[in-house]
């Protein structure tokens, strides 16, 4: 015989959406979104902040060389400084060496200097001679030294040394630049 179930056995029921839980998940998962985009960017704003520590730590220290090397520059152009005025003074101390060499090189006899001046590269010097023929004399052994050029008589005048009759004279040149 054919037997028939008219109880209702357990079915399964159909899920349905509920409303209420849609209503507390979608609060949750925007939360919990927001709750990820905060971190991320509180990560973000950390990283960035120890990214800037570190760059001002490496502007100073950069500032610091910066510093040394303006010092070193400073520090050269002092040296430059003085290895030129020691160049100089070595120049100067060996030129009036080599003026008073040519000059005494150049002197004919019967002429006798009293006064030199150096100025720059000017020289100027004063002194006596037999006659005016010694006087040109000197004055051509001068511009033909090759260390003098633009040598003028300034005076010439006849004066009386110990009863001898001398001529008086004033002389300027220039030094040869080199």
């Amino acid at each position: 015989m054919i037997r028939i179930n008219l109880i209702r056995g357990r079915r399964k029921k159909r899920k349905e959406l509920d409303i209420n839980a849609a209503y507390l998940v979608l609060p949750l998962l925007i939360l919990a979104g927001l709750f990820m985009f905060h971190r991320m960017e509180t990560n973000r704003i950390k990283e960035l902040e120890t990214d800037i520590v570190r760059k001002n730590a490496e502007i100073e220290r950069l500032k610091k060389e910066i510093g040394e090397v303006e010092k070193f520059k400073l520090r050269k152009a002092e040296l430059l400084r003085k290895v030129d005025i020691i160049s100089n003074l070595q120049r100067g101390r060996t030129l009036p060496m080599r003026v008073f060499e040519t000059v005494s090189a150049s002197i004919p006899e019967k002429c006798w200097i009293d006064r030199m001046e150096m100025k720059g590269t000017q020289v100027s010097l004063s002194g006596v001679a037999l006659n005016n023929h010694t006087i040109a004399n000197f004055m051509t052994a001068l511009g033909q030294s090759g260390r003098f050029q633009n040598v003028a008589l300034g005076s010439a005048d006849q004066t009386t040394v110990m009863g001898v009759k001398l001529m008086k004279f004033n002389l300027t040149f220039e030094m040869m630049p080199g």
